[in-house]
C-alpha cells in the first residue's frame, strides 16, 4: 500500500511539474464561445494541447474580452497578445492589403474563394504579416456581406443619397460611395445604436453576425448582394512565435487546420440564421440576375479607388490575387 501511494504521489507531482513547465498563450476574439468562431477555436486550442503532449496551452478570451479587434490588432506586434482571431477589417490593420480579399465581387465563386485562399493566400500575405509583427496561421471564412435595410434596397439605385453603414475599411466604404449611397463607417459596436436612432438606414455586415447581432429588428429587409466574401486571420504574435520551440510551433500549425471546418460551420449557420430571421418577419431578397448585374456594375469604380486608398503596395498584392484567380481557373 505504501509503495502504491508513493506512485501516485510521484505521478502527482510530475504532472504537477509539467503542468508548471507549459507554455500558456492568450487568444482573443470579438465572436462568443457559442458562435461557430468560438466552437472550431475551442477545438483548435485542445489540438493544439493534444498534439503538444500538453506542453501547449492556450487560454481562449471570448467577445471582446481583451478588448476590441483594433486593440488585439495593436497589442499583437508588441506581444502584449499572444493570439488573435480577427476579421478581415481588424486583421488589415497590419496588413493594409489583406483589406483587397474583401474587394466587392473579388470572387466569382466560392469555389473559387476557397481556391484561392488555400493555394495562394499564403504566398501572398506571409511575409508582409511577419514584417507587421504577427505570422498568418490561417485565413478564416467569415461569410458573405449583405445589406441589411430599413425600406428595400433591391439595387443600387434604390439607396442613392441615402446613410449606409459601412465597415471601416476602404473595400467596403468605397463600394457603397459608388453607389451612389452616402457611406458612414462605423465599428460593429455602434451599428445598432446608428440604426436605432436614424444616423443610418442601412447596415453592410457578414450575415452571420448581422443577423445573429439583431439588427433585423431594425432592419428587416436582407438584400444579399454578395458584394464581399470576408476572410479573417488566425495570427500569433511574431514575438511570441520566435520564442517558441519546434514542436510548439509544429503543434500550433498542425493544430490551426481545424479552421478549414469554419467554411461549412458558418455557411451552414448563414441558411438557418436567414431562415430564422425570415420566420420572425424579416423580408430576404434575393437579386435576380439583372439586379445583381446592377450591384456588380461599380465594383471596378470602387476597385480602383480602393487600390488608391490602401497604398504603393496594393496594386502588386491585387495583381497577384489576379493571378491566383487565373490559376483556379485551370
Amino acid at each position: 500500500m505504501k509503495k502504491l501511494s508513493l506512485a501516485a504521489s510521484l505521478a502527482a507531482a510530475l504532472c504537477v511539474a509539467q503542468a508548471a513547465d507549459a507554455t500558456e498563450l492568450r487568444l482573443g476574439m470579438a465572436a462568443p464561445a457559442a458562435t461557430p468562431w468560438g466552437k472550431v477555436t475551442e477545438k483548435f486550442a485542445a489540438t493544439v494541447a493534444e498534439l503538444s503532449g500538453g506542453e501547449v496551452t492556450i487560454s481562449i478570451y471570448y467577445n471582446n474580452e481583451l478588448g476590441d479587434e483594433q486593440t488585439m490588432a495593436r497589442q499583437l506586434p508588441r506581444g502584449r497578445l499572444d493570439m488573435a482571431l480577427l476579421s478581415n477589417v481588424a486583421a488589415s490593420l497590419l496588413v493594409p492589403e489583406y483589406g483587397l480579399l474583401l474587394s466587392p465581387y473579388a470572387f466569382d465563386s466560392l469555389a473559387e474563394a476557397d481556391c484561392v485562399t488555400d493555394a495562394h493566400l499564403s504566398r501572398t500575405f506571409d511575409a508582409a504579416f511577419q514584417s507587421a509583427g504577427a505570422v498568418l496561421l490561417s485565413s478564416i471564412e467569415v461569410g458573405q456581406m449583405v445589406i441589411m435595410s430599413q425600406k428595400p434596397f433591391r439595387i443600387p439605385a434604390d439607396m442613392v443619397g441615402q446613410k449606409v453603414r459601412t465597415s471601416p475599411t476602404p473595400t467596403d466604404t468605397d463600394y457603397i460611395d459608388a453607389t451612389g449611397a452616402a457611406a458612414v463607417p462605423l465599428g460593429t459596436v455602434d451599428s445598432m445604436p446608428a440604426l436605432k436612432t436614424g444616423a443610418v438606414v442601412a447596415v453592410t455586415t457578414p450575415i452571420v453576425m448581422g443577423v445573429a447581432a439583431g439588427y433585423a429588428a431594425e432592419a428587416p429587409q436582407i438584400t444579399l448582394t454578395g458584394h464581399g466574401h470576408q476572410l479573417g486571420a488566425l495570427l500569433v504574435s511574431k514575438k511570441t512565435w520566435d520564442a517558441l520551440g519546434d514542436k510548439e510551433r509544429a503543434a500550433i500549425t498542425e493544430a490551426a487546420q481545424t479552421m478549414d471546418e469554419l467554411r461549412p460551420a458558418v455557411r451552414a449557420a448563414e441558411q438557418a440564421l436567414l431562415e430564422k430571421a425570415k420566420t420572425a418577419g424579416a423580408i430576404v431578397h434575393t437579386p435576380t440576375s439583372d439586379e445583381k448585374a446592377a450591384w456588380k456594375s461599380f465594383a471596378a469604380q470602387a476597385q480602383e479607388q480602393i487600390l488608391s486608398d490602401l497604398g504603393d503596395n496594393a496594386p502588386q498584392v491585387w495583381a497577384d490575387l489576379l493571378s491566383a484567380k487565373q490559376a483556379c481557373a485551370k
